[in-house]
C-alpha cells in the first residue's frame, strides 16, 4: 500500500485526510472504510470504529498498528477494481471516496515524526565530506545519527524557503526513509522487520556553511539541518509487503533535470534493520518515528563544492524506486 495525507480545500478551511495512493487515484481511507464496513460487515457503527482503527491523523493510524494496516488493506482490496474500473462510489452519506490527484493536495505522509534520526550510511558521502575530519575506523563500527528537527518536515511539492539569515551555502540530500509501526525496545535486528511499517524519501535540505562548524566543534549538526523547510517528505510510505527487498532500490536527486546524486541502498553500510537495532537499544521506539539513511553522495565531484551551492528558482527531485519523487522549488524568504 501507498499511504498519504492528502489535503481537501473547502470554503472553511483545509481538511486534512489519510489516504490511500492507488494507481493515480486517491481513495478517503477513513470514509472507504466506513463504506466498507457497512455494506460487507453490515456494522451498526460504523463512523465510530473507522475513526477508532483509521483516523485522520497518520500518526495515530501508525500507534493503531497491525489492526490498522490489516483495515487498510481490507479497504483497499474492496475497492480496487471500483478505481480500476472508473466506478463512481459515494459513502453512506454521499461523501466522496475517490479523487484525482488534481483535486487535492498531497502532503508529508508524517507531519511530525515523533522522532527522527539521520544516519551516514553511505560510504561514498562519508569519504566526500567527513574522511578527513573523523576515524573511519569509528564510521565502520558504530552506525552514528543526529537527531534532525521533526518540524523542519514540509510535503513533496511544498516550496523550501532559502534560509538567508544563517547561510549562503544551501545543498541537498536524498534519503531512504523507515518508518516505524510498532513500539519497541532492544529490537533485535532479525526482528526489526516487525517493527518497520514502511518506507518514505526525505530531502535533507543542508546549510553547509555552518554545518562544517558545527561539526567540527563535535556538538552538530544543529541549525545547519534544522531551519523551516529543511525535509520535504514523502509523497507516501510504502509498506513493507509492497516495498520488497529494502535494499535494492535505486536513489537519484535532480537540480532543474540534472542529475546530482545517484545510488542504490544496495550500497547502505548498515542496512535498515540495523539501524532499528542500534536506535532501540535501551530506548523506545514510537510508532511514527522516522529513521533516514543519510544520502548515496555526489556523482560529479569528489568532495562537496561551494560551486554546487543551490540558488532561489532551482527545482529539486528527489527520487526512490518504488516510493516516487519529491519536486520542490526553491524560494526567497519573505
Amino acid at each position: 500500500m501507498k499511504l498519504i495525507q492528502f489535503k481537501i480545500r473547502n470554503p472553511s478551511g483545509a481538511n486534512v485526510r489519510n489516504g490511500l495512493l492507488i494507481g493515480k487515484k486517491i481513495l478517503d481511507l477513513n470514509f472507504a472504510y466506513v463504506t466498507y464496513l457497512t455494506q460487507e460487515s453490515k456494522e451498526t457503527k460504523p463512523y465510530e470504529i473507522a475513526n477508532v482503527r483509521i483516523s485522520n491523523n497518520m500518526l495515530s493510524f501508525l500507534d493503531g498498528g497491525e489492526l490498522a494496516i490489516d483495515a487498510a488493506r481490507e479497504t483497499e482490496k474492496y475497492f480496487s477494481n471500483s478505481i480500476k474500473n472508473k466506478e463512481k462510489i459515494f459513502g453512506p452519506k454521499g461523501e466522496q471516496l475517490i479523487y484525482s490527484q488534481e483535486e487535492v493536495t498531497i502532503i508529508e505522509p508524517l507531519t511530525y515524526p515523533r522522532y527522527l534520526v539521520d544516519f551516514m550510511t553511505f560510504e561514498t558521502h562519508y569519504k566526500q565530506s567527513l574522511a578527513q575530519l573523523t576515524d573511519y575506523g569509528l564510521w565502520k563500527k558504530y552506525p552514528i545519527g543526529y537527531k534532525k528537527n521533526p518540524s523542519s518536515i514540509i510535503g513533496p511539492t511544498d516550496p523550501i524557503i532559502f534560509p538567508s539569515v544563517i547561510t549562503k551555502w544551501l545543498d541537498f540530500e536524498v534519503e531512504f526513509g523507515v518508518v516505524i509501526g510498532k513500539r519497541g525496545k532492544d529490537i533485535n535486528e532479525g526482528e526489526a522487520g516487525e517493527y518497520i511499517a514502511g518506507f518514505t524519501v526525505l530531502n535533507d535540505i543542508s546549510a553547509r556553511d555552518i554545518e562544517i562548524p558545527e561539526v567540527l566543534l563535535r556538538l552538530g549538526p544543529f541549525k545547519s539541518k534544522d531551519f523551516d523547510t529543511a525535509g520535504p517528505l514523502g509523497p507516501c510510505i510504502v509498506t513493507t509487503d509492497e516495498i520488497g527487498d529494502p535494499h535494492n532500490l535505486k536513489m537519484e536527486l535532480r537540480v532543474n533535470g540534472e542529475i546530482k546524486q545517484q545510488g542504490n541502498t544496495k550500497d547502505m553500510k548498515w542496512t535498515v534493520y540495523q539501524l532499528v537495532e542500534y536506535t532501540s537499544r535501551d530506548q523506545t521506539l514510537l510508532p511514527g518515528t522516522l529513521l533516514c539513511s543519510g544520502n548515496p553522495g555526489r556523482l560529479t565531484t569528489k568532495s562537496i563544492s561551494r560551486k554546487e551551492r543551490l540558488k532561489v528558482g532551482d527545482v529539486l527531485e528527489a527520487e526512490i524506486e518504488k516510493i516516487g519523487i519529491l519536486h520542490n522549488e526553491i524560494i526567497a524568504k519573505k
